[in-house]
């Protein structure tokens, strides 16, 4: 095939106007980058020395039961769920109890204040990330005829990350 130079020029002029097979350099880049920070969640409870030995005697009583350490790293803070329930005596009548809490070495509740049913599940939270130490105390009342012997209980404490 014989080439002219009307033809090379023509290629020239084409080459020149269609897009270069040669990529050119980027001028920006990007790098992702990324980690992960481990929870620190974490709740301790302390029972007190009068949570096994309960006055089981008729009326009401209100007990401090356990002291309680909880603590975050989560910036929306945390949220403590305590389970309510009843102390129960094998073929005798149940005594239901009422959870509720107050800030650490604040003055105790007073039966108006355990707004929370038996049980139902009582909720306490932070908004921040932190530590935050509550007295847990319970509202229960023992009827006159309670039958004679032991009664036990449980409370079940969790503890997430809001």
């Amino acid at each position: 095939m014989l080439v002219t130079m009307k033809h090379r020029l023509y290629l020239l002029v084409l080459g020149a106007l269609l897009p270069s097979s040669v990529a050119l350099a980027a001028t920006t880049g990007s790098i992702t980058l990324g980690g992960t920070v481990a929870s620190t969640l974490e709740v301790t409870s302390v029972s007190t020395a009068g949570s096994a030995l309960l006055d089981l005697t008729p009326g009401d009583h209100i007990a401090k039961v356990a002291d309680i350490e909880m603590s975050t790293n989560n910036a929306q803070g945390l949220t403590l769920t305590a389970s309510s329930g009843s102390l129960t005596h094998t073929g005798g009548a149940d005594i239901t109890f009422q959870v509720t809490s107050v800030t650490d070495a604040a003055t105790a509740p007073i039966a108006a204040d355990f707004a929370i049913a038996s049980g139902a599940n009582y909720t306490v939270g932070t908004t921040v990330a932190g530590a935050d130490n509550n007295d847990l105390y319970i509202l229960y009342t023992p009827s006159g005829t309670q039958d004679p012997g032991a009664y036990a209980g449980l409370i079940t404490l969790t503890v997430i990350d809001n």
